[in-house]
């Protein structure tokens, strides 16, 4: 089954999670908004419309509430909000991001000013790839841009763990390659909610996520899960599309991994491999303009 045939398959049997933003659920729908921005299909406006209305109260009110949540994953799908919005004018939608943003204000952090996921108590890319982007997007859009050095601090903080080369520390080479490709994902999906305009913090993540896509690339194997394959895909197609780095070298790799990943008959093929979908269909309609 190739990319587009699996993705028309999987929104048609797709059933979300009864409880607000878990994590499949986030790779599916944000999937869903790369997919409508691409092809103007309606059903992937409705599946977006139709997760959403199932939990907000016309006066932006989440099922459930987020007080208590600290895993983030309800934090990453809310970034649908935006789009909602832009799309329909609806309110409802826009309150909503209001509500997710004051809880994204008293998030837990570390000592050395890092968001905090689940039980963590230090910075990890955990907190990075699932609260990042939507705080940036706030920032971009609400804010000013005024917490941008923050958001730049809390990746600068990361890498410093990741790349310590320091023999004390350990070293990148210890560390899962699932941790080095959320750290790029959240590279990839903060820089698309940042304003060129403040262009030294955004060359910064530019830099940032040149250094850990070559690091990601050196440890990487075919062999690896579908998980990270499908999201080291996602970040190398959004990235050529987004000019960070140069289609001509990269965009083959991308294109190659999802095309080996949608022939292959595993059963894991989910919400993740959808998201590198997205992004293949959207690169592909790109070269062949």
């Amino acid at each position: 089954m190739d990319a587009e045939n699996y993705t028309a398959a999987f929104y048609k049997d797709y059933r979300w999670a009864e409880t607000y933003g878990k994590e499949q659920d986030g790779y599916a729908l944000l999937a869903a908004v790369q997919l409508y921005e691409t092809t103007q299909k309606a059903e992937y406006l409705s599946v977006i419309r139709n997760y959403f209305d199932a939990f907000l109260s016309e006066n932006g009110e989440i099922a459930g509430g987020l007080e208590t949540d600290c895993s983030g994953s309800r934090i990453n799908v809310s970034r649908c909000l935006f789009f909602l919005y832009d799309e329909t004018g609806e309110e409802k939608y826009r309150k909503a991001v209001g509500t997710v943003m004051d809880r994204l204000r008293t998030w837990p952090r570390c000592e050395c000013g890092n968001f905090v996921c689940g039980t963590e108590k230090t910075a990890s890319v955990d907190a990075l790839y699932m609260l990042l982007p939507f705080y940036t997007a706030y920032e971009t859009v609400y804010d000013k841009k005024e917490k941008y050095n923050d958001i730049i601090g809390q990746f600068e903080n990361v890498r410093k763990l990741l790349y310590d080369t320091d023999k004390e520390c350990g070293g990148v080479q210890e560390l899962p390659l699932m941790d080095r490709v959320k750290y790029l994902t959240a590279l990839v999906d903060t820089i698309d909610c940042m304003s060129i305009e403040i262009y030294e913090q955004y060359r910064k993540l530019q830099d940032m996520f040149r250094q850990a896509l070559q690091d990601v690339l050196r440890y990487r194997k075919e062999e690896n899960g579908v998980c990270e394959n499908a999201l080291i895909a996602y970040c190398i197609l959004k990235a050529c599309g987004m000019g960070i780095i140069l289609k001509e070298k990269y965009v083959g790799t991308g294109m190659e991994i999802v095309e080996k990943l949608a022939k292959a008959e595993l059963p894991e093929k989910t919400g993740v491999f959808v998201s590198a979908c997205g992004q293949y269909l959207r690169m592909k309609k790109e070269l062949e303009a």
